[in-house]
């Protein structure tokens, strides 16, 4: 059963590539900008979860934790803000609580939770079949190689 389940991943995964050539890796360097900005504004336990394989939502999820209400609608505010200055891409969808804030860039959706909320939703657990990639490493190169890749 897992078998057959596996190849439907794999042949979706490429007419997915098919379609949308380039786009996954568009996607991956465009979570990466939008980490370096939490990180740059003191986001806490940063992490991104591809789910590709997982659904048809969005290629990667961004999770991040801010230390109060008012320190995730600021860390929300900033991805808006530089995301529109830079690459002139604005949010689909923003979603907004007291303590969780959804960014929805289509093929990304970054989640700035507060510490009680992030430990009650546990998305990381949810789309625990998502492949974890390693937040600090990806910190670490894009400072190295001084930024982003256009």
């Amino acid at each position: 059963m897992n078998e057959i389940k596996n190849e439907n991943i794999d042949t979706a995964e490429e007419k997915y590539l098919e379609i949308y050539p380039g786009q996954f890796e568009k996607s991956k360097e465009f979570a990466s900008k939008l980490v370096k900005i939490l990180d740059d504004k003191k986001a806490e336990n940063i992490k991104i979860i591809e789910i590709s394989k997982q659904t048809i939502i969005a290629d990667f999820f961004v999770v991040a934790t801010g230390r109060s209400s008012t320190h995730i609608n600021a860390l929300a505010g900033e991805l808006e803000f530089q995301i529109k200055e830079e690459d002139g891409v604005t949010p689909s969808r923003i979603s907004t609580s007291n303590d969780w804030v959804a960014v929805d860039y289509d093929s990304v959706i970054v989640h700035i939770f507060n510490r009680e909320a992030r430990e009650y939703y546990k998305l990381e657990r949810l789309w625990g079949d998502g492949e974890n990639i390693n937040v600090d490493k990806l910190i670490d190169e894009i400072e190295e190689s001084g930024g982003i890749k256009e």
